[in-house]
């Protein structure tokens, strides 16, 4: 058994998935409703407004949709903290943490992303500057900011 009822996954509506009644407008996340066995043709999904929906698989390809991410870990400020970690994850993941929290930074690893917000926020002011000062990059109570970067390598250029 490879995937089982409950898993939740993503249907890429850019790979020309039409139903029956309906089309697949944009990226959105499923729910396996059937265990699939190795073998099967297809998954039988739940969108999330509730359709059924039938998910060709192509055999030739070894395609199988990607895996979502459990509840718990979306919104995660450190994207290597996710199960899945692919385009979709990692998308969703972004979307999820700057419309629900309006956190544009993020860390992947050592590494920081950045959205931008294409307006002014109130982050870069001199009393969060001071926060981060003397802090550890990836402090668990610490928001992803490039101050934690550069007071890492300002620490890292110091030792």
């Amino acid at each position: 058994m490879l995937l089982t009822l409950g898993f939740f996954t993503f249907v890429d509506a850019l790979a020309g998935l039409y139903g029956s009644t309906f089309r697949i407008s944009s990226r959105t996340s499923a729910k396996i409703i059937k265990d699939y066995l190795e073998g099967d043709k297809s998954f039988h999904l739940k969108l999330e407004d509730e359709t059924l929906y039938e998910y060709p698989i192509d055999l030739q390809g070894n395609e199988l949709p990607f895996l979502h991410n459990l509840d718990i870990l979306v919104g995660e400020n450190d994207l290597t903290a996710l199960s899945y970690l692919h385009e979709p994850t990692v998308l969703h993941n972004l979307k999820v943490r700057f419309l629900a929290s309006n956190h544009i930074y993020t860390y992947c690893g050592i590494a920081l992303v950045a959205i931008n917000p294409y307006e002014q926020l109130p982050i870069y002011k001199q009393d969060v500057i001071y926060v981060y000062s003397g802090q550890n990059m990836g402090d668990m109570y610490m928001d992803p900011r490039i101050f934690a970067v550069a007071e890492e390598a300002y620490k890292q250029m110091a030792s």
